[in-house]
């Protein structure tokens, strides 16, 4: 009892103490936001990434993609740990868009069978008209916050994403009255491409009001067609410009694929590529890749192995059209390993130097605990000649530091998940107060600050603050200990 008020009694009048205790907490807050930070971003990227691609993915390293693809699909889905509907083929281009007849830009196009492709990612959940808006309706229908488990099976269900246009009579007129236009089919662009953003205070904007048209104007996509005939023969006229309309628009948290990419249907885009099977039948129809949902809990490494397998066979079968194939997992595209290994070679390296950082708060502990020690040496004299043992005086002072510790680490944690929970808030008020705009997605890839706290890093990076602090205080502690009653009482 005696320990626990001496301890109370420094920490209410010894204010100098205080400057620790501010120490402790600016240390923790500051670690702890740069982890979080730096995590979230790691998780966030995993978790974007690996929405927007299968689990595993079938490719070739030539733009003119590979053929046989089907019977590829069909044997892969007759795998126990894939299953037929959970592999789809997907091309990938490039293309110039022209915008609304005002500017001219290249784009990123996919092109996917989107009624399938909720089976191997996250893509529908991306879109604004067919899921989150009437997500929102129905939240704001039932007044709660998020869908249960069976109500999200069944939004899903009801909610399964299309090209088709909202208003086909409105477009069968356009093609009547503009002789240029022989069929308009819907496409789904990323928000940046039809320039919807956040203004400085967070808000969406660019969808509503007079922004309609970016959902009635047609846009000309124009493409280069991945024959051997077209990219070869001199004389051929490789390009080809199909009409679409934006029926939705897509935000995926991704920077670059929101402001880069298009989606359209696969058989329009494999038409406009002749990449479909040639009508006299001696060009099979291609793909660019094949994009697969394996069974949660599968091991992936044995997947791509059996995938790769499969390929090989058919590869095999076909050896005078066939094209090899690689398989690898999401992880292991190029880029994003090296991206991954990037931002955690990042998180180390911030780690590593805010730690070393913090260091500063056991020094300046171990300072202030000497001095309180000095000046306390006739208290201290006091308190061994009624009886006090070494260990009992050590533990007052060592109480001391667990006490700043404890308290530091606890107001720096909470410091700390203020800050996160609300990093974006405070990024838009620096915005809008100061014209400062720290986080810049066309540099850090999403759109937002990452605001995740992990809980295993969060206890590991309190105890540590406490650890340090008590880890201050040990040495002033021992000097206060080996002390004799004497010596301290003739102290001046």
């Amino acid at each position: 009892m005696l320990k626990i008020l001496l301890i109370l009694k420094y920490l209410r009048r010894r204010r100098i103490a205080w400057v620790s205790l501010a120490a402790v907490t600016l240390c923790t807050t500051m670690v702890l936001v740069v982890i979080s930070v730096m995590g979230g971003w790691l998780r966030m990227f995993r978790a974007s990434f690996h929405g927007l691609n299968g689990d595993v993915i079938v490719s070739s390293s030539l733009l003119t993609g590979f053929p046989y693809y089907e019977e590829m699909i069909q044997k892969i889905g007759e795998l126990p740990d894939v299953g037929q509907g959970h592999a789809v083929p997907v091309i990938q281009t490039y293309g110039l868009l022209n915008l609304y007849k005002q500017r001219i830009y290249g784009f990123q196009v996919l092109g996917f069978p989107i009624e399938q492709i909720g089976q191997v990612n996250d893509f529908p959940k991306s879109l604004y008209r067919q899921y989150q808006k009437p997500l929102q309706e129905e939240l704001a229908r039932l007044h709660e916050k998020e869908l249960t488990p069976e109500q999200q099976a069944k939004f899903d269900a009801a909610h399964l994403p299309s090209f088709a246009k909202q208003n086909r009579d409105f477009y069968d007129g356009y093609i009547r009255r503009n002789a240029n236009f022989d069929t308009i089919d819907g496409m789904i662009a990323g928000i940046g491409v039809i320039d919807i953003h956040k203004d400085p205070s967070g808000v969406m904007v660019g969808r509503e009001g007079v922004k309609e048209f970016k959902y009635q104007e047609p846009i000309p996509l124009t493409l280069i067609r991945m024959d051997e005939e077209s990219l070869s023969s001199p004389g051929a006229n490789p390009r080809v410009v199909h009409n679409y309309v934006v029926v939705d628009d897509s935000h995926t948290g991704i920077y670059a694929e929101d402001s880069k990419t298009v989606y359209v249907p696969f058989d329009k885009l494999q038409s406009d590529l002749a990449m479909d099977q040639s009508k006299n039948g001696d060009q099979p129809a291609r793909t660019s890749q094949i994009w697969i949902r394996i069974r949660p809990g599968a091991d992936l490494s044995k997947a791509c192995e059996k995938i790769q397998g499969i390929c090989d066979e058919v590869v095999a079968a076909h050896p005078e059209k066939a094209i090899p194939v690689r398989v690898n997992t999401w992880e292991q595209q190029e880029g994003i390993t090296t991206y991954l290994h990037a931002i955690e070679n990042e998180k180390l390296l911030m780690t590593i130097l805010f730690g070393i950082i913090s260091i500063v708060a056991i020094f300046l502990i171990f300072c202030i605990f000497y001095m309180i020690v000095q000046e306390k040496t006739r208290d201290i004299g006091i308190i061994k000649s009624v009886g006090a043992s070494n260990r009992s005086v050590a533990g007052i002072f060592l109480g001391y530091g667990l006490a700043i510790g404890v308290v530091g680490a606890g107001l720096g944690w909470l410091f700390g998940y203020l800050i996160i929970h609300n990093i974006n808030f405070l990024h838009a008020q620096l915005a809008i107060w100061f014209h400062v705009k720290i986080w810049n997605p066309e540099v850090y890839a999403f759109d937002t600050i990452p605001s995740t706290m992990n809980p295993p890093e969060v206890a590991v990076i309190v105890s540590v603050a406490v650890v340090a602090a008590v880890a201050g205080a040990v040495v002033p502690a021992l000097r206060a200990a080996w002390m004799t009653p004497v010596e301290a009482l003739r102290w001046e």
